[in-house]
């Protein structure tokens, strides 16, 4: 795994994230240059900074030529209320298959959250780009930057997706894709539900193996989490598996170290997110070529499988 990933690396240097604004290839450099934008302000929920980065990621799916809406909801917590937005595009397809990909856009305010989860939005931007240029997929492809994932929401954007959902459009979701907190952790996993409808996530591990991308599943040595699975409430496909949608959740972190829980993201320097630590400057100083690379990887993975839904 570790071969792989260096040799991505090595297609990256040189690269910076200002240059990752057109549409530049390899993949994952338009990405990072999303993280970059994403990070130059706080998106802590229910400020101005989240109802800017909203905006932002709106006109980024208009300008791919998305079917574009938002979503408003509010929420109380401790007595005082809040209000935050899904950001909602559609790629329509040929049949009334469904795909739906997501990601928060908020943050903590403890750093800039460009692990968590300026980096899952970037993956899902710049899927949506591409997918968008190859015209109708046999499925429609819903894509959603969700609101007030973090406390003192907690999962509140996408738990009012879903209650929005028909029966009928939840029948004909045949996966969710999660991206949440990707270019620090010293591992890529995939993990499918604890609903265990594993199919989309064994289909993408084939995917990864036919194109040499290092994604692997949590070895389950800590026994309240079963190998290939992740538990609810650790992100947004925690709604959709409660549904019964199959769940595709991407993180990069390491389960191999301190409570096997997946908390401490690297060996070396601990855990970024919800941490001051959470920079684009820190990561990549830090690691240097570690962010272009994993960003390489989702995007890649995930243009694939969906290749593969055709």
């Amino acid at each position: 795994m570790k071969r792989v990933m260096c040799v991505v690396g090595v297609l990256l240097i040189g690269v910076t994230p200002a240059v990752a604004t057109e549409h530049p290839r390899p993949m994952g450099q338009y990405a990072l240059g999303i993280v970059e934008q994403l990070t130059t302000e706080p998106r802590v929920q229910g400020t101005a900074g989240e109802r800017r980065a909203g905006a932002k990621i709106r006109s980024w799916f208009d300008n791919y030529g998305l079917d574009t809406r938002v979503q408003k909801f509010a929420f109380t917590r401790k007595g005082v209320r809040y209000t935050s937005r899904n950001i909602i595009a559609t790629l329509p397809g040929t049949t009334s298959r469904r795909v739906i990909i997501g990601a928060h856009y908020d943050n903590r305010p403890e750093g800039a959250g460009a692990d968590d989860n300026a980096s899952g939005v970037s993956v899902m931007l710049e899927v949506a780009k591409r997918v968008a240029k190859r015209g109708p997929l046999p499925f429609t492809v819903t894509f959603v930057a969700f609101g007030a994932e973090e406390n003192p929401g907690g999962l509140v954007g996408s738990n009012r997706f879903v209650q929005r959902m028909s029966k009928a459009q939840i029948r004909r979701t045949q996966v969710m894709i999660n991206y949440d907190s990707l270019i620090v952790g010293d591992h890529l996993y995939v993990h499918a539900g604890a609903n265990r409808r594993t199919g989309p996530r064994d289909a993408m591990l084939g995917v990864a193996a036919r194109h040499m991308l290092p994604l692997q599943i949590q070895p389950g040595w800590n026994r309240a989490y079963p190998a290939g699975i992740t538990p609810n409430g650790f992100s947004d496909y925690t709604a959709f598996n409660k549904v019964g949608i199959p769940i595709v959740a991407f993180e990069a972190t390491n389960w191999e170290i301190g409570e096997f829980d997946g908390y401490t993201q690297t060996e070396e320097h601990g855990s970024y997110w919800h941490t001051p630590s959470d920079t684009l400057p820190t990561i990549l100083d830090h690691y240097p070529q570690r962010p272009g690379a994993h960003l390489y990887v989702f995007t890649k993975g995930t243009v694939a499988y969906l290749d593969s839904l055709r």
